[in-house]
């Protein structure tokens, strides 16, 4: 099923007895109302939008209603967009109850809901669930004209069918990638220009434009992750469906899953068994279609450094086997340590390097098998951007939210100061940490160690979304980098700085290195305490799917007792059911990739002090490859489909932690090295400074070997160059004829002497005259 629902889920007050429908049918009269909206202009539809619950708010913010079920009713005005007196003073009174509750609230929002949305084009249907609390409405866009008139409205380019590329007489590999077919502006010119050349049977678009089917059995070419996107970008144009839910006047939102794509993926992504596949395969683009391509880029980057981690897995395991060999063969233990250092120090240097270009090339290439790699989308206003009205800077006719830029950035600096201030204070609660523990840096110390990071990873968690929220971001891109780096920033500063304070501070303290070397009491608080971090996101991910089989079997006990019986619970729908799982929305997204990055920082900065720490990060990124795909498709409503181009800033990130362990690697062999030992610190610098020019001359010949860009983009770009070539060729409309027995004349087009030329009479051919040619010169 490709239908592409969004589901709005409401409570009802328990007085309210509505009866269970079963699975939800469309209204008989959304199909009349949605053709009267088809035939006006869009704009007018959405003048007299949500007027009842406009009208409500309004009444509700003049009255003292702080002892009211509705004391925070003042909040829901968040809700709404652009509410002024000139949206509500035109309109007809309604009756104001004497106690404004959230039932009216909620009636009123469901009532304008289904006035406005079917004027719109969009399809609703409505049921009560199983317990009768909750009334779910479900919004879909199955028409076919309102589909052509979004497509239309917003430029939007559908995939060409494969089959056409064949009629088009282009001759391409079939099962290869790089003959994936381009995208071609949708237009129903394009389509009956097409038919009337032979290309295709008949004028439908289904015959141009792949196509995905749900309910149609015939089919639709818009995919359901595209119809979320219209649903979600026009609902958010009259309301803020986050803040309608923080001020509980909804309880929840969610696109629906779709149980055939579930099924599809279950078998080819989201099991268990794969647990064991070190081939690490996933079927990127169908994640793509289904989830977007933000959530596809962090699979695809998760599954290529599974790879990679693979790798260098076997080469730090046969590493450590040789340390332990030598020190059982009365090798000192610091020898040995600082030479694993030097060795293995290059070897992450070569593969951070070779692992990031492969990355880049498999990025660039699902970047255009994808059609990202152009012209960049229009990016849709947050709904919870608040500013005045102001001419929009594109087109002074038109009026849009602004915010004052100085305004923005004052708060942009407080929230990066609160930021700095919380990291200040990490640090600050590990140097006291160092203090306590500094003679013995024991199992204890890394127990403590793994418990702090743990508590102010989770009090930070909680403070980074206040932290965007306050900011005021206009647009989503900008709102995802902003939590990104102050995530980043406080995460790292938590997770690194003990183990970057033990290796500066160990050798100069009261109690120096132990007999076994400075860098064996950090290799053991490192081992100890990733150990630990490792073990906890394992259960975190393990126990998340747990807490949503509790909540939905715990429902279904409270349910039994009230009703009596098994057999309701044979009624719920799986719309509803979904209502019952987690979310993964931005905070969550973020912090998956966060963990994983956060692991792999671990590996550049200290693998070459404790090469075992490979295969524990190793072990991470494959349990969060498979849970966190078992839980999105299990156990998670499904997430809207965002667009990103690659992994965007955490490529940046991930570069910046490649070129700090190039510099505290060095720093580790001018400290603890043989060759360094009791030379000045001037000549120490130098050395820190030869290592870092050494290992980039290193990564430039690593680039040449294992080049960043993609040949095989190449190939598909010119592909589909091709196949829209032959196109547009085909649909051409315009083929001059002649307009009269004149051969000089064709449609009003002069050509000067084409009788000479086509009888090659090249002596009646005139000498030319600056600034007259004519038959007669």
């Amino acid at each position: 099923d490709e239908d592409g629902f969004i589901s709005v889920l409401v409570e009802e007050d328990p007085d309210e007895d509505v009866p269970y429908e079963g699975h939800p049918a469309p209204s008989m009269e959304t199909g009349r109302a949605r053709q009267a909206a088809l035939e006006m202009d869009c704009s007018a539809a959405q003048s007299d939008s949500f007027g009842r619950f406009r009208r409500l708010m309004k009444n509700a913010m003049t009255w003292e209603t702080a002892m009211t079920p509705m004391k925070h009713l003042r909040r829901a005005e968040k809700a709404l967009h652009s509410m002024s007196s000139s949206d509500i003073g035109g309109e007809a009174p309604i009756h104001v109850p004497d106690m404004v509750t959230f039932r009216n609230a909620r009636v009123a929002l469901i009532q304008d809901l289904y006035e406005t949305l079917p004027r719109l084009g969009f399809d609703l249907a409505v049921f009560s669930s199983i317990d009768d609390d909750e009334i779910y409405l479900c919004i879909s866009l199955q028409d076919e004209k309102a589909q052509s008139a979004y497509l239309l409205r917003h430029n939007t380019a559908l995939r060409v069918r494969k089959d056409v590329v064949r009629k088009l007489g282009v001759v391409q590999p079939p099962d290869e990638y790089t003959s994936s077919p381009p995208k071609v502006r949708f237009d129903h010119r394009t389509v009956a220009n097409l038919h009337k050349a032979g290309i295709l049977e008949s004028s439908d678009p289904r015959e141009l434009y792949e196509t995905f089917h749900g309910r149609d059995q015939r089919g639709s070419i818009v995919s359901g992750k595209d119809r979320f996107r219209l649903i979600f970008r026009e609902v958010c144009n009259h309301l803020d469906l986050d803040a309608a839910k923080h001020d509980n006047i909804i309880v929840d939102w969610y696109p629906c899953h779709s149980p055939l794509w579930m099924q599809n993926l279950d078998s080819a992504w989201a099991s268990w068994r794969r647990l064991c596949d070190l081939s690490f395969k996933q079927p990127v683009s169908m994640i793509h279609d289904y989830f977007g391509s933000r959530v596809a880029f962090s699979f695809a980057w998760n599954g290529l450094y599974c790879k990679c981690l693979l790798a260098l897995s076997i080469f730090a395991i046969m590493l450590e086997a040789v340390g332990f060999i030598a020190k059982r063969y009365d090798y000192a233990s610091a020898t040995v340590n600082r030479r694993i250092v030097l060795a293995f120090s290059v070897v992450v240097t070569i593969w951070a390097r070779t692992a990031f270009n492969l990355w880049l090339r498999e990025q660039e290439f699902l970047l255009h098998l994808w059609d990202m790699g152009g012209e960049s989308e229009g990016q849709t206003v947050r709904p919870s951007f608040h500013g005045e009205s102001k001419p929009s800077p594109a087109d002074q006719n038109l009026m849009e939210k602004q915010y004052p830029e100085h305004l923005a950035q004052h708060r942009k600096f407080a929230s990066a100061s609160v930021t700095i201030l919380f990291c200040a204070c990490v640090a600050m609660v590990m140097v006291i940490w160092y203090k306590i523990f500094e003679e013995n840096m024991n199992v204890v110390a890394s127990i403590v160690l793994a418990i702090t990071i743990t508590i102010f990873s989770a009090l930070y968690n909680i403070m980074v979304p206040l932290l965007t929220d306050w900011e005021n971001h206009k647009y989503q891109s900008t709102y995802y980098d902003s939590f990104l780096w102050k995530q980043f920033l406080f995460q790292s500063v938590n997770r690194y700085f003990a183990f970057f304070q033990l290796s500066v501070k160990q050798r100069y303290t009261a109690v120096g290195c132990p007999e076994q070397g400075c860098l064996a009491v950090i290799r053991t608080q490192l081992i100890t305490t990733l150990a630990i971090l490792s073990l906890t996101r394992i259960f975190e991910v393990v126990v998340a799917s747990l807490i949503v089989r509790f909540k939905i079997w715990l429902e279904d006990f409270f349910l039994r007792r009230s009703k009596g019986s098994d057999q309701v619970m044979h009624n719920r729908s799986f719309i509803e059911l979904q209502s019952k799982f987690g979310e993964a929305r931005l905070q969550g997204q973020i912090q998956n990739m966060l963990q994983l990055v956060l692991s792999l920082g671990f590996v550049l900065l200290f693998g070459v002090v404790a090469p075992i720490i490979v295969p524990f990060c190793l072990a991470v990124f494959m349990v969060q490859l498979r849970a966190t795909a078992f839980l999105l498709l299990k156990y998670t409503k499904r997430t809207l489909p965002r667009q990103q181009w690659g992994i965007g800033l955490w490529q940046w990130i991930i570069s910046l932690l490649m070129q700090l362990s190039i510099l505290f690697s060095g720093f580790l062999i001018a400290v603890y090295g043989d060759t360094f030992t009791g030379m000045p610190t001037i000549t120490k610098t130098a050395g820190v400074l030869l290592y870092v020019l050494s290992m980039q001359v290193m990564c430039f010949l690593v680039d040449v070997i294992v080049p960043k860009k993609c040949s095989e983009v190449d190939i598909l770009l010119s592909r589909r160059r091709r196949v829209q070539q032959v196109i547009l060729r085909k649909s051409e409309e315009f083929t001059p004829s002649v307009a009269s027995g004149n051969p000089d004349e064709l449609n009003g087009i002069t050509a000067y002497y084409a009788a000479e030329v086509a009888k090659a009479d090249w002596k009646k051919i005139p000498h030319m005259q600056v600034g007259k040619f004519t038959r007669d010169t």
